[in-house]
């Protein structure tokens, strides 16, 4: 039974990766057609902050596609949750809800509460590298065989 749900998950991971990966090519193509077409048809000049900011987006949001792609693949591979991976593809996606951000349809208080998630993850991000890397750095130190607890 065991086996049948680890198997169950592996294929249902594969799956999650074809569709994410079609997902990406998708998108990467839409902005190539995007930003080709915008060349020919609009006058650098003419190029407005509005299809910039739009641009942006999509380039984010294929960041932020190649991401879960990543996370998902340490998944299948080592079959643990990086956390740091997650809290990585958050801060890219409140980044790139900043950028694109129009000040006329959201209030300031929207705003800050954006900034205080962005300020948390910020947090959890570096607690989390400094964590890992005290850790790993204890590991090496310590002789072979021997464990050590990390400190807390």
């Amino acid at each position: 039974m065991i086996r049948y749900l680890q198997l169950l998950r592996k294929t249902i991971i594969v799956i999650l990766l074809v569709i994410i990966t079609a997902i990406l090519l998708y998108a990467t193509a839409h902005i190539v057609y995007k930003v080709a077409y915008e060349f020919i048809a609009t006058p650098f000049a003419e190029f407005s902050s509005d299809m910039l900011v739009e641009l942006f987006g999509i380039f984010l949001i294929i960041l932020i596609g190649i991401e879960l792609l990543e996370t998902v693949k340490v998944f299948l591979k080592d079959d643990e949750i990086h956390v740091e991976l997650v809290v990585l593809v958050a801060i890219i996606a409140i980044a790139r809800k900043v950028i694109v951000w129009n000040f006329k349809e959201h209030t300031p208080m929207e705003l800050i509460a954006l900034s205080g998630m962005l300020l948390a993850l910020g947090i959890s991000y570096y607690l989390i590298k400094r964590s890992t890397t005290k850790h790993k750095a204890q590991s090496d130190s310590s002789p072979k065989g021997s464990q050590q607890l990390p400190e807390l």
